[in-house]
């Protein structure tokens, strides 16, 4: 597992050393960063410096929404403990200590209620400010992903499948043995006590994102979500840095050309390799299937057919090759309902019309495997399988 190995912070030895620091001349993490930076003593080349600013905002860049929170509270901790010229040059701390006071700092504070990144709950725990309103806090996508490295944590399987896009999946139990499955046989995951939250980063439209940890120290993980009505949820775990999640694409090309040209020996060791990166991917399972079918062992195509589908609802080719196999096993009725659904999203796929068909058939309802059949030769005069069935008609 060397691939996944990440260099330590030179000043904690703990976390990730992902930035380099022009007043150490070391890597470091961006919580020594904070401690260090909060003084406002950085050169102004580096581009993590504070710049001065007269309230409680802050004028830096910062790689996370945890990284800049905590740059906040550092910056709160000062800020009330020294005079301030909107308050006649008054401190904070004294003010909280009278009820004027107080009201003239909730006053104040109220103004940054529209400022989702500024900790109000946590000016209101440091300067016991009972009466200030606090908005209800909205889980960001770092919240999200926090909140499921715990459950990890704690071993709460089942209740991660809440944090996952497209949740109702999971009804179908045996996704969810499968999924429960997977996640449990993962070495690091089962093995995980501690994360660091290095980076995280939002696409240009705000539906989606990436967030980027640290596991039990040397470990990378990046989790992407997708935004579905305002919720964060998960949809996928990719075991590298950030970098590498737009080269899935890449590496599932070439798994297809070594299948296409039926070069399995290459095409297992590069399956094999991406399988410990791209742990939720639909499209290396469906390769790993197609990699069973044609090495001729069924039962482990099935499988990884079936977590394809699982992993993504949409994929269609999978979906179609999933309810062949299940017919195969003669569970009739849960292949006709996902042919039903191939149908419905796609009215023109001719395989899965056929296939439903020639189950009518067997079940003696001639009219509709007709239907379907005749459907299929408008789309396709030439598709011998539909006129092979209607022959049986």
């Amino acid at each position: 597992m060397s691939f996944f190995k990440s260099d330590k912070c030179k000043i904690c030895k703990k976390n990730l050393g992902h930035r380099f620091c022009f007043r150490t001349g070391k890597d470091i993490c961006w919580q020594d960063c904070n401690e260090m930076r909060i003084d406002r003593k950085c050169p102004s080349e580096c581009s993590y410096a504070l710049k001065e600013t007269d309230d409680l905002s802050l004028k830096t860049k910062a790689d996370s929404i945890a990284e800049y929170t905590d740059l906040l509270k550092k910056q709160i901790d000062k800020w009330i403990s020294l005079p301030q010229k909107i308050f006649g040059d008054e401190i904070p701390r004294n003010m909280a200590e009278s009820e004027s006071g107080q009201q003239r700092l909730i006053e104040f504070f109220q103004q940054f209620q529209i400022n989702s990144l500024i900790p109000l709950s946590y000016l209101k725990d440091k300067l016991s400010l009972h009466d200030l309103k606090v908005a209800s806090h909205i889980k960001s996508y770092e919240d999200i992903t926090i909140e499921f490295l715990e459950m990890i944590i704690k071993q709460e399987w089942k209740q991660t499948i809440d944090l996952l896009n497209n949740p109702e999946r999971y009804d179908n139990e045996e996704f969810k043995k499968n999924y429960l499955l997977r996640l449990q046989s993962n070495k690091i995951l089962v093995k995980l006590t501690d994360f660091f939250l290095v980076s995280s980063a939002l696409s240009q439209d705000k539906k989606k994102s990436l967030v980027y940890f640290q596991l039990n120290g040397k470990y990378n993980i990046t989790i992407s979500l997708k935004r579905k009505n305002d919720n964060w949820l998960i949809s996928e775990k990719i075991f590298g840095k950030p970098e590498i999640v737009n080269s899935e694409g890449q590496a599932m090309q070439q798994i297809a050309v070594l299948l296409s040209k039926n070069k399995l020996s290459d095409c297992f060791e590069l399956l094999k390799k991406y399988s410990s990166i791209y742990v939720d991917s639909s499209d290396l399972n469906y390769y790993w299937g197609m990699y069973y079918m044609i090495s001729n062992n069924e039962d482990k195509a099935f499988n990884f057919i079936q977590t394809a589908v699982e992993l993504d609802p949409e994929f269609l080719e999978a979906k179609g090759i999933y309810a062949t196999m299940l017919t195969q096993r003669k569970k009739i009725d849960s292949a006709k309902l996902i042919f039903e659904e191939i149908i419905k999203k796609n009215p023109k796929d001719i395989k899965s019309m056929n296939n439903l068909a020639s189950i009518y058939i067997s079940e003696k309802r001639k009219d509709e495997a007709k239907k379907l059949l005749e459907k299929c030769l408008i789309i396709d005069p030439n598709f011998e399988y539909a006129k092979k069935n209607l022959e049986k008609l």
